[in-house]
């Protein structure tokens, strides 16, 4: 048979304190964690900023490309039958 628990319930707390946090203890833990963050190297950063611009204008590229095959194909279709 199991034990009964030793630690004892913790006391209610009054719902205007529930989620509440000192600005000054929220400013502090957030430097505390910005501080524990790995930032990229600049050479990182330059990179990876090329590779973003490099896939959006690929991408813009194909997708200008399918708008333009189905506006064509469309119009042909609907000039055809008219």
């Amino acid at each position: 048979m199991a034990r009964a628990s030793t630690r004892r319930p913790t006391p209610p707390v009054a719902p205007r304190t529930v989620g509440r946090v000192n600005p000054i203890t929220f400013l502090q833990e957030t430097v505390s964690e910005l501080r524990k963050a790995v930032w990229p190297s600049k050479e990182e950063t330059t990179r990876l900023t090329v590779i973003v611009i490099a896939l959006s204008v690929a991408v813009g590229v194909f997708l200008g490309g399918l708008d333009r095959f189905f506006d064509f194909s469309f119009v042909q279709l609907i000039f055809r039958r008219f």
